[in-house]
């Protein structure tokens, strides 16, 4: 199930897109949501949830995406 993100995840997915941008070609969805959902680990959201808000703003950003397997989350 799909969630809405609180404003400062949302801000966080904001800020880590707009840095990967500056360092990468291709945004990895997957990689930048879960760098984001290890900082907010405690809130326990799912993946799923955070690499869709990265995507849908890495799009309106006009920025190439690719979506890579990750290894299964152990926490």
């Amino acid at each position: 199930m799909l969630i809405k993100l609180s404003e400062d995840m949302q801000r966080a997915v904001e800020m880590k897109v707009r840095s990967k941008i500056d360092e990468t070609p291709i945004l990895d969805v997957n990689a930048a949501a879960e760098e984001i959902r290890l900082v907010f680990a405690e809130r326990n959201i799912a993946l799923e949830d955070i690499a869709a808000s990265v995507a849908r703003f890495a799009t309106q950003c006009g920025h190439p995406v690719e979506f890579v397997a990750l290894a299964p989350q152990r926490d």
